[in-house]
């Protein structure tokens, strides 16, 4: 997931701002706003920063300072991924496991 979507869903949910609303004061139809929040479609730069410039301000001064922070850890990670990328952490992760498993096999 980018970064900026992921921080931008990250926020959305911690303000408890609804697609209704972002639409509202964005212009932005709903279902387009739902395909960039889920991944399915990457807002053009300046479309995006045109989207920024019309929340409110606490928003936008919350996504520069996490914008600044840089990598976003781990668990906002996973826990802010869509239902697609899940299903590829834990692919990844049971083949991890079977791997390490079958290592363990051979070793003993």
């Amino acid at each position: 997931m980018s970064q900026h979507r992921e921080i931008f869903n990250q926020l959305l949910l911690a303000f408890d701002y609804s697609a209704k609303q972002v639409s509202a004061w964005t212009g932005i139809h709903e279902s387009r706003l739902s395909r960039f929040r889920t991944g399915k479609l990457d807002l053009e730069a300046g479309e995006f920063f045109s989207l920024l410039a019309c929340m409110p301000k606490e928003f936008q001064d919350s996504f520069w300072l996490k914008i600044r922070e840089g990598e976003t850890s781990w668990r906002i990670r996973v826990l802010s991924a869509s239902h697609h990328e899940i299903e590829e952490i834990l692919r990844g992760l049971a083949d991890r496991w079977a791997s390490s498993t079958d290592e363990a096999k051979i070793a003993s």
